[in-house]
């Protein structure tokens, strides 16, 4: 009997992926950057509530959340092609794997 290994189940990956977001150090001028115009420290608010609460319930989400985070995942899009080293992209792929993961997982749920 071989069993999926769990580190494949999305609510797996996304919660690694947090995990190291949370241990990585964050760019100091967060607050001043918009690259393409997006604001990185509401994105960055924004985002962690929503995988936060993708999260606490077990993920699940409620229509609201999921457009919520559909909608930031293409503000990601767009802001990740303008960052600098400064701005430390590897947090921001990191956003966009997890939101990419949670709309994906979502919309299979819903089906």
């Amino acid at each position: 009997m071989s069993a999926m290994p769990a580190t494949d189940e999305p609510e797996a990956v996304v919660c690694r992926l947090w995990q190291e977001s949370r241990s990585e150090s964050w760019p100091s001028r967060l607050n001043e950057a918009e690259p393409a115009g997006v604001d990185l420290a509401a994105l960055d608010v924004r985002l962690s509530g929503c995988i936060h609460t993708w999260l606490h319930n077990r993920g699940s989400f409620d229509v609201r959340h999921l457009h919520t985070t559909r909608v930031l995942l293409r503000e990601l899009e767009q802001v990740l092609p303008e960052l600098t080293e400064e701005d430390n992209p590897r947090i921001w792929q990191r956003y966009h794997q997890m939101a990419q993961l949670i709309s994906d997982k979502s919309s299979h749920s819903a089906n």
